[in-house]
């Protein structure tokens, strides 16, 4: 038997319904009102796919859905099914204007202490990361106030300049958010270190999203070289679309989205909703492009661990034990598979 990997995802946008094995419907998690049954159908969706754990994440959404939905992320613990929900990812609201990506641009917020303590009592203290943009005003004061309450911060939906990212990175900030997406909408001059800075400074993780459809094999290859392999983390920026069927319609953040099948015949929506491609579908091309194995295991496993770790230290959250709820991957020789068919 291969040894089993139990992958972690840190942006999963939400996930779909089935009845009877049929796709019905999907859950995005910045919607107000999530159920928990919700929450564990999409969760048991994830870890039939063999995910070992994901981070619930809220696009930049209302104060409503901050207040509803987030302490249901906490709730899901006191279950053995909610064993692999980690502390959640809030993607905004403190972006660049310039650089909103499919998010609801009416509401983005300025970062504020204020506000991300809002946040920090809404979900109770169980909060993993915000992904926020370093160069808006107050951001550096709102870094280091959440990275001393032990919540994590990410850089992204940013259109900084390279003195804009160094500061926010010694204010503590510890990651850079999908790396190549939704961030530095203008031109790159030739003298420009902002990518630069993302693909080989490595005093934070870099994530990216190699799916074939948001960055090419070659920014993968390039980040896991110039980065180093233990301050990689892949993503797969799951779509709450993940799961629909060919010619699904669906509004989403004040957009309306369609799931169609692109040049090279994966299914993806358009525009781009996040991914509809899985974190193991991700590894598996990641392993198609050349990316060793054990980095493509350590950018899903022990890197996303030690990103979140303020966190999961704080919430006394371990991945000592293997899960229960979840049978993992292993690989077959040539891809990952859940660790069941073995």
């Amino acid at each position: 038997m291969s040894e089993i990997v139990y992958p972690v995802s840190l942006q999963a946008n939400g996930g779909p319904l089935f009845v009877d094995g049929v796709w019905s419907g999907f859950v995005s998690f910045d919607t107000p009102g999530l159920k928990l049954t919700e929450l564990e159908a999409v969760a048991r969706y994830y870890y039939s796919l063999g995910y070992g754990y994901f981070c619930p994440t809220m696009v930049t959404a209302s104060a409503e859905a901050y207040q509803a939905n987030l302490p249901v992320f906490r709730a899901a613990r006191d279950f053995d099914w909610g064993q692999g929900i980690l502390p959640p990812h809030l993607e905004g609201p403190f972006f660049s204007p310039d650089c909103m990506g499919a998010h609801n641009s009416s509401l983005r917020q300025e970062p504020s202490v204020a506000f991300a303590q809002k946040l920090i009592d809404w979900s109770g203290g169980f909060l993993g990361f915000l992904t926020m943009a370093p160069e808006r005003s107050g951001a550096l004061e709102t870094i280091r106030f959440l990275t001393a309450q032990g919540v994590g911060v990410s850089l992204g939906h940013m259109n900084p300049v390279v003195e804009e990212i160094q500061a926010a990175l010694e204010a503590g900030a510890t990651a850079f958010t999908h790396v190549l997406n939704a961030a530095t909408r203008d031109k790159l001059s030739a003298k420009d270190l902002r990518m630069v800075a993302q693909f080989t400074d490595r005093r934070a993780w870099s994530m990216i999203i190699p799916d074939a459809v948001h960055v090419p094999a070659y920014a993968v290859q390039l980040m896991t070289q110039g980065k180093g392999p233990e301050k990689v983390i892949f993503v797969a920026d799951e779509s709450p679309l993940i799961g629909a069927p060919e010619g699904t319609e669906a509004s989403l953040w004040g957009q309306r989205f369609s799931i169609r099948k692109d040049e090279g015949g994966r299914l993806r929506s358009y525009e781009l909703s996040g991914s509809c491609t899985s974190l193991i579908e991700c590894m598996n091309i990641a392993i198609e492009w050349g990316i060793p194995r054990d980095v493509v295991e350590a950018a899903v496993t022990t890197n996303a661990a030690a990103f979140l770790a303020p966190s999961l230290n704080r919430l006394s959250i371990s991945f000592d034990e293997p899960p229960t709820h979840s049978p993992g991957v292993a690989f077959d020789g040539a891809a990952f598979v859940p660790g069941d068919r073995f």
